[in-house]
Parts: structure tokens; sequence; C-alpha cells
């Protein structure tokens, strides 16, 4: 319990068996619930996932093999988050590059600003390639541009937010799309009490499941037709 708070921690992840146990062990005792939901996982995740459970209390195993055009993130993210009980929900990449262990500073800093959702911006931050710098830039300046809102990180993969506010969010997007749908959603429905957070990123386990391009490209395009187009909402799996 953080703060008189209980926490779940959600997961998105494919194929992460190398590296999910060790990651797994060194999640603080601060989150009272880890959720894990795996994305059409071909190697053995599901199977250490289930190992893990038998020995961690805190820890379930989801499976949502869900996907539009091939990729399934958002779909396991509002799986986990439909699944989460606890009163303060944190959702992270399984990839090691968040920092899960920094969030009472984090609640600290939502706490001050009376906020209910934090979105963790990673930028500035020069360990990270320039030409990811560059596309998250564009996709920030087009996000400006289309809805008058200033998003330092638009493709931060890491979220504080309270559960109560989980249907204001509308999550629909299956895809990498739900990263900036999240971000607009809440600070269209949330107004001030939306923020953004400063963190730093860590080292990644494994190699990246996007081809960032392609994703950027579909990112351009999500951001313009969902400034324009009324969407209906997805159901999580059960």
């Amino acid at each position: 319990m953080l703060s008189g708070s209980t926490v779940s921690l959600v997961m998105p992840c494919r194929n992460e068996a190398k590296h999910l146990a060790q990651m797994v062990a060194d999640i603080p005792d601060f989150y009272d619930e880890i959720i894990c939901v795996s994305n059409k996982s071909s190697d053995d995740t599901v199977e250490v996932g289930r190992e893990i459970e038998r020995s961690n209390p805190r820890f379930e195993m989801l499976v949502d093999d869900r996907v539009a055009s091939g990729i399934g993130y958002g779909f396991a993210h509002m799986t986990g988050i439909n699944k989460a009980k606890s009163s303060i929900i944190v959702c992270a990449d399984s990839d090691g590059t968040y920092p899960i262990e920094d969030l009472p500073r984090i609640m600290g800093v939502m706490k001050e600003r009376g906020l209910s959702f934090a979105s963790c911006s990673r930028y500035p931050d020069k360990n990270i390639p320039l030409k990811l710098q560059l596309g998250v830039k564009i996709l920030n300046f087009e996000m400006f541009l289309l809805y008058a809102k200033v998003i330092h990180d638009s493709l931060s993969g890491m979220w504080v937010f309270e559960r109560d506010v989980v249907p204001s969010l509308h999550l629909t997007e299956g895809d990498w799309n739900l990263s900036p749908q999240i971000k607009l959603n809440a600070h269209k429905y949330l107004g001030p009490r939306f923020g953004e957070v400063r963190i730093r990123q860590g080292i990644r386990f494994g190699e990246t499941k996007q081809s960032y391009l392609k994703t950027g490209f579909g990112h351009l395009k999500w951001i313009f037709k969902n400034r324009f187009i009324q969407r209906k909402g997805i159901q999580p799996a059960d």
C-alpha cells in the first residue's frame, strides 16, 4: 500500500519469456497487484507467467489475443485496466524501459498538482535515439495544431491514474494508437486533472516489437482522423 492507496500494475507483453521472471522479481513491494496481459505471444511467455502465478500471489497472467492490423497493444491494456482492482492503476510496457520504481515520486507530484491522470514524459532525454525524438516531436506538434493541446511525449507508454477516471477515458483503440488516444481523452475529459510528469527511460529488455516508421505514420493518420471522426467503443475481453 502506498500513501493509503492500493496500486495495480498493468503490463502488456508479447514474447517476453526470457525476461519476465526477472522483471517481475524486481517490481517493488508497493504494487499490490501485477497484471500481465500476453498478446499473441509465440514463445513461452504465458507458460512462464503461469509459473510466476503459482509462487507470487500479487501476479496474474491474462491472455488477450485480439489484434488490429496485427497489433494488440491496446487490447492488452484495456483488458488489464478492466481487470485491475486497486484505487491507483499504473500502466507500463513489460520491457523494462519505464521506471515503475519511481511511482512514489510520481504520485507525490500528482498530489501537489491535483492530478488524477499523469502521463509520464521521457522528453527531453539525450539517451533516446534522435530519430525517435524527432518522430515524437512531429506527433506532439500535430496534436497541438489539431487539438490545441501541449503534450510533450505523445507516445509515452507509462501512465498513472485513479481507477475512478477509467470510464472517462473512453478507450477504443486495439493497436498502438491507444497510446495517443489515452492522453488525448484524458486531456479532453479530465481537464486540469490531466498532466505530464517527467521520468527517465531505462534500458530495454530484448528487442522492440515496433517498426518505428510504420508505427509513426500510423499515429499521424490516426491523430488526424480522430479529430474529425466519432468512434464507437470496444469492450475489453473477459
